[in-house]
């Protein structure tokens, strides 16, 4: 150290206490100028008057050790945050500088508690909720023994009636830290484990009943204060009204998951199907609601849930009795007024209605989805195009011997397309799949153009198709594969580019004999009278 810095530190040591610390040299270090302004600098040098030197000792602005505040304030104890210089943790409570705030961030200053106990830091995180506004110190003192049990609840809350909170008063109830109205879904902390009607369980709590509260008034808890039903619900009609007076008559005030049963008090047992409405009363308030019947009415009309397209003028009554079970949908049933379409059937395997229509009286016609129930290879196969089996079989379940429409009825362009030999649509197509059978390839048919010549490639469709209105109409000319710079030979010679003078589409080989090539050659009819074959002198495919 030179005898210049020996100085310079001499004097700042020796003279930095009091009110002069504010007016900090340049050359003191930079750290200096970061923490001056902290709470705890400033109560000690500004406000006490502290000598740096005290705390930070003659060697320097190092950071003083945890323990130093205990040398001048070792009667200052920390229940709250108990520090303990030997354990070895991961978290350690804060010391007296980590609250009364010694470094560069200035917000650190004692009661500023939240900047550590919000919801996001700190080894002893909860949220404050509803005091959140409120002083810490208010209630936690944090050198004092008791230091977390703060002042009665009443110091502050003195409108409230604390009877049924027993001997630890507000408590019972309700968390100091609690989020806002978190007491009012706990109460079934302590009533669902009581009995008798004070007991509440997990159904109290409904939609239309999310808390307590709704019907009992806070810090209220008489019978007598209980909010009654009409309160929220003033329009509700009831179904029988002099007979059914108190809502809780049906409803249990704690169970708002479903009604009493009504057949507890009414003998009819009914088998209709169950309603929208759940619980043991389904099946009666299907037919008779109980809030929104007109005054006077016992139950709502079939019609109000079930539309007759087909039976419009018949009686629901006429196949139902209100009570009973599901009718007869057989033939002697439908006889009644179907004769002649039940007699048909018969003899189709049909007989029995109820079979193809499970909802006979008001939806007459078969869905089409209803013949796989029996027909299940025809139905498994069919593709989307000829789902609805009514478009094809129109009468087959009561005429079983009708024959099935046309193909053409819907493949109209295929149909007027098709050469002959190819008007059978079944011969190539499946006609409940819809697609090609697999053994009908063009070869089946064609048999010898399939062995011959371009045959051989398999690709008829290049050249032909069997129907309309996709695919080549009329096969196209030869130079539309076979172009001229792709030729060999003597097919580039002028006179050879007619390919039909000597080629066929489904010839094995090309004709070139010598009555052919002399067909046009005629000057050379003496050349060489004794060659059958032109080509083995003048060859096509090699390019010469």
């Amino acid at each position: 150290m030179t005898i210049r810095a020996a100085l310079v530190i001499a004097v700042i040591v020796s003279g930095c206490s009091g009110a002069e610390n504010r007016r900090v040299p340049e050359h003191v270090p930079s750290s200096w100028r970061a923490v001056r302004d902290s709470a705890g600098h400033r109560a000690h040098v500004e406000i006490a008057n502290v000598p740096c030197r005290d705390c930070h000792g003659e060697s320097g602005f190092t950071a003083p050790p945890v323990e130093l505040c205990t040398k001048c304030h070792g009667e200052v104890q920390t229940p709250l945050h108990p520090h303990d210089p030997t354990a070895i943790t991961i978290a350690q409570p804060p010391a007296c500088q980590d609250c009364h705030g010694f470094g560069s961030d200035t917000s650190i200053r004692p009661a500023s508690c939240m900047r550590c106990h919000d919801s996001a830091q700190g080894l002893h995180v909860r949220a404050v909720g509803a005091h959140a506004d409120q002083p810490c110190g208010d209630c936690h003192r944090a050198h004092r023994t008791p230091s977390l049990e703060g002042p009665a609840c009443t110091s502050c809350h003195t409108q409230h009636d604390t009877r049924h909170a027993g001997t630890r008063g507000c408590l019972d109830c309700h968390s100091v830290h609690e989020p806002e109205l978190a007491a009012d879904t706990g109460c079934a902390r302590c009533h669902s484990k009581q009995r008798g009607k004070a007991r509440v369980d997990a159904k109290a709590i409904t939609q239309g009943h999310p808390s307590c509260t709704g019907c009992h008034k806070p810090h209220a808890f008489g019978k007598q204060d209980t909010t009654a039903c009409t309160t929220c619900h003033t329009k509700q009609p009831v179904i029988a009204a002099a007979k059914h007076a108190r809502c809780s008559d049906c409803h249990s005030p704690h169970d708002g998951a479903a009604p009493k049963s009504c057949t507890g008090c009414h003998d009819e047992r009914a088998v209709h199907p169950p309603s929208k409405h759940a619980g043991a009363a389904a099946a009666c308030a299907g037919c008779h609601p109980p809030h929104s019947l007109a005054a006077g009415a016992k139950a709502v009309t079939c019609e109000s849930c079930h539309v007759k397209p087909h039976h419009a003028t018949a009686r629901c009554t006429d196949c139902h009795a209100p009570h009973a079970g599901k009718p007869r949908l057989d033939g002697a049933l439908c006889a009644k007024c179907h004769a002649t379409v039940t007699a048909s059937a018969g003899s189709s395997g049909h007989a029995a209605c109820a079979s193809c229509h499970t909802r006979a009286a008001h939806e007459p016609a078969r869905p089409a989805p209803a013949c796989a129930s029996c027909h299940k290879p025809e139905a498994s196969a069919v593709n989307a195009g000829h789902a609805d089996c009514s478009k094809c079989h129109k009468t087959a379940a009561h005429r079983p011997q009708a024959p099935p429409t046309a193909c053409s009825s819907c493949h109209a362009v295929q149909a007027s397309s098709a050469p002959r030999g190819h008007q059978a649509c079944e011969s190539c197509h499946d006609p409940h799949r819809g697609t090609r059978r697999p053994a009908a390839t063009c070869a089946s048919c064609h048999a010898g153009e399939a062995k011959r010549g371009h045959g051989l490639q398999g690709k008829c469709a290049s050249c032909h198709r069997p129907h309309g209105p996709s695919g080549i109409a009329t096969p196209p000319s030869c130079v539309s594969c076979h172009p001229a710079s792709a030729r060999k030979g003597l097919h580039r010679v002028q006179g050879h580019d007619k390919c039909a003078s000597c080629h066929l589409a489904h010839e094995t080989m090309a004709r070139d004999d010598r009555a052919t090539c002399v067909g046009c050659h005629r000057d050379q009819v003496k050349h060489e009278p004794t060659a059958t074959r032109c080509a083995g002198c003048h060859p096509f495919g090699d390019g010469r």
